[in-house]
């Protein structure tokens, strides 16, 4: 029986590992505005929202605007330091502290058959401390100042994995946002479903 027990715990400590959240890309748009007008950019960090100090640190700014920099020349656009630019393209990290919760689920808590007597496999609870990290990137017609595209990532950017290459792992998380917004000289919303 203890054997058994053994085997479910590595089991669950196997699966919590390979279950770790991967980077999730969500974005969201304006149909109403014609994206075919925009073909210039600039590229500011949102000061006021990149509070924490590691996935927000200068260091991490610089490299998330180098890859939506590379990003949007990539899609046709121009980028420009002058103010008349058509887009302000604003971005932010954030983290939040998480916890995964994973249950063995076998046998009853009330022992065999669920009457009270001997018996059951017990139920195995473990838990992981993790950290969650977000990258946002709000992309806002300059004219109006409105957003017209809304694009981010959630998911463990500050890992051991990530270590070694942070540069390649931010490269990879802004790219996979941007790839979800429309190219420049002429394509619309429709083209790029």
């Amino acid at each position: 029986m203890h054997i058994k027990g053994l085997i479910a715990g590595l089991f669950v400590a196997g699966l919590l590992a390979s279950c770790a959240p991967s980077i999730a890309v969500k974005y969201d748009y304006d149909p109403k505005v014609n994206v075919r007008q925009f073909s210039t950019y600039r590229i500011e960090a949102d000061r006021q929202r990149n509070a924490d100090p590691i996935v927000g640190s200068n260091l991490n700014q610089r490299r998330i605007a180098e890859a939506l920099d590379q990003s949007l020349k990539g899609l046709g656009y121009k980028p420009t330091e002058d103010i008349g630019a058509d887009l302000v393209v604003r971005f932010f990290t954030d983290s939040k502290d998480r916890q995964q919760v994973q249950s063995t689920g076998m046998g009853s808590p009330y022992g065999w058959g669920g009457w009270g007597y001997g018996g059951g496999y017990g139920n195995q609870v473990y838990s992981r401390q993790y950290e969650e990290n977000r990258v946002v990137i709000n992309i806002y017609d300059s004219r109006t100042n409105n957003i017209v595209w809304q694009g981010w990532a959630t998911g463990q950017l500050n890992t051991k994995k990530n270590e070694k290459n942070r540069d390649l792992a931010f490269r990879e998380t802004v790219a996979s946002i941007m790839k979800n917004f429309p190219q420049s000289a002429g394509q619309d919303y429709g083209a790029v479903r």
